[in-house]
């Protein structure tokens, strides 16, 4: 079930779909995400690079989203660290996305000059500087095994703070290609991919005056 809960946390973490309500004294949070999403992540290397492509697209009652990032690492002939370049994007429209939402069989994404920020790193990994930019990204997934369930229910308390959460969802592997920012990948570059919905939900409760 890893892979459910994992793109949950992703959904969160991009600010998919998330909303916040505060009151006096003490602050109360709810993340919400309801709709199906697609990801994968690929590795390739050559002799002076290493390059990691992720993508992550979803589809909610409130609309879409992408999430795409692009980073190589640099290395000299005698294999030490030279720099890097990390060029990502998160966007709400400009792209297409379709999926089979019921059987999870299929995905497709597919957006061009999507608004992008490229930040350059020397060798010794200090961030030289970000400039804006624009990229291209393309992949299609197709459902591998069977497809996996998972409904939980969490209640945690700790000193002033209170988190329930609620998970229904389903999840499938699948094979992926893509293209990010001109780098193309295949199913034989594959560090993982997954086709899936969810309907989760959880509210953070912090209470107090120091929260």
């Amino acid at each position: 079930m890893r892979a459910i809960r994992l793109l949950f946390l992703v959904a969160l973490i991009i600010g998919l779909v998330a909303g916040s309500a505060s009151a006096a004294p003490g602050q109360t949070t709810h993340f919400r995400f309801h709709g199906t999403f697609a990801d994968a992540e690929w590795f390739i290397s050559s002799d002076t690079s290493f390059t990691d492509g992720f993508v992550s697209v979803s589809r909610t009652r409130q609309g879409q989203e992408m999430f795409v990032e692009l980073f190589t690492e640099n290395f000299d002939s005698n294999g030490n660290f030279t720099g890097a370049i990390d060029t990502f994007a998160d966007v709400t429209s400009g792209f297409s996305f379709t999926i089979d939402a019921r059987k999870l069989d299929s995905a497709s994404t597919s957006g061009s000059g999507l608004p992008a920020t490229t930040c350059t790193y020397d060798a010794n990994f200090d961030l030289i500087g970000c400039t804006d930019t624009s990229i291209n990204v393309s992949a299609s997934w197709t459902g591998q095994g069977p497809i996996a369930r998972e409904t939980s229910n969490d209640h945690f308390q700790f000193d002033r703070f209170k988190v329930s959460s609620h998970f229904n969802g389903t999840d499938r592997n699948a094979t992926a290609s893509g293209s990010i920012g001109g780098v193309t990948f295949a199913p034989a570059d594959l560090e993982f991919a997954d086709l899936g919905r969810a309907n989760s939900g959880e509210t953070d409760i912090c209470i107090g005056n120091s929260c």
